[in-house]
């Protein structure tokens, strides 16, 4: 096959394929969606261009730098399996070194064609915390989601959405922690911090209440970074701060007044409203 070529998919396998830069990343982006569609049985795969091996090692996880890869992956992988998705790929590029050409770009493309999905999500295009990892990864996702397509109007996958902080569910958030006297999560003169994007950029928010036990399930997987939000969030506060995903819609991007979606698969629901 000639690269770029667009060869038509006969049938879609009616998926969701979660393209993400690091272990954890899908587990705050999308966890809560994978429980849902998963329990809908909705095929999902997870692409994870890193193993993580640059991150950070939580007292007492029994990782070493000579192993925080290998560790990471297991961890993502019992992630995964939380939230009930078994097809877990690494496509193993360095963790902070990560960047954008046509090979990543070919990784995705490949997937796409082989998977069909429906639904294609990443991270919206500033990461959410602006890391350079992912950053490269929506971009190559999002360059190889229009590849992918070529010029048919009727081809997979059909949708494509960045996950995204919104700027109101990051003020309430904030508000709740103060109000219990609990630290900010994130200095905001961290370079890392979550940037939250404006409320009108956001297209759909999935309700994942029912699955946020799940959800967090995923979160604690990922021993080597429980110093992270899942390690002091209280549970009372599960469905507040875990129980809603929310993202843009890049493609198709939604007509003028158009209302946000509650569903990633709200366009595909056979006539007994199941993912057909």
């Amino acid at each position: 096959m000639v690269p770029g070529e667009h060869v038509k998919a006969e049938t879609s396998n009616g998926g969701l394929l979660g393209v993400f830069a690091h272990p954890d990343d899908e587990a705050y982006s999308v966890a809560g969606c994978l429980a849902r569609y998963t329990d809908e049985g909705v095929p999902a795969t997870i692409l994870c261009f890193t193993r993580g091996e640059a991150g950070q090692i939580a007292e007492g996880s029994g990782a070493t730098r000579q192993n925080l890869g290998v560790v990471r992956e297991a961890e993502l992988r019992a992630a995964c399996a939380a939230v009930g998705v078994t097809d877990v790929r690494i496509v193993g590029t360095p963790d902070g070194g990560t960047e954008v050409n046509d090979e990543g770009v070919g990784v995705i493309v490949a997937t796409m064609r082989e998977l069909q999905p429906r639904v294609v999500v990443t991270m919206e295009p500033l990461g959410v915390t602006r890391h350079p990892d992912h950053i490269a990864v929506s971009k190559m996702t999002t360059d190889a989601f229009y590849r992918a397509r070529g010029e048919s109007s009727d081809a997979y996958p059909e949708r494509l959405y960045f996950n995204a902080l919104p700027q109101s569910a990051l003020d309430a958030f904030s508000a709740e922690l103060e109000r219990l006297g609990i630290p900010p999560f994130a200095s905001p003169d961290d370079p890392l911090a979550p940037r939250p994007a404006p409320d009108s950029s956001i297209a759909c928010v999935v309700d994942v209440v029912p699955w946020v036990e799940r959800k967090a399930a995923a979160l604690r997987a990922h021993v080597t970074q429980s110093m992270e939000m899942i390690s002091w969030l209280p549970q009372d506060l599960y469905p507040a701060v875990l129980g809603t995903e929310a993202f843009q819609r890049p493609f198709p991007e939604p007509a003028s007044g158009e209302r946000v979606e509650g569903d990633l698969f709200a366009a595909f629901r056979d006539g007994d409203g199941k993912p057909a």
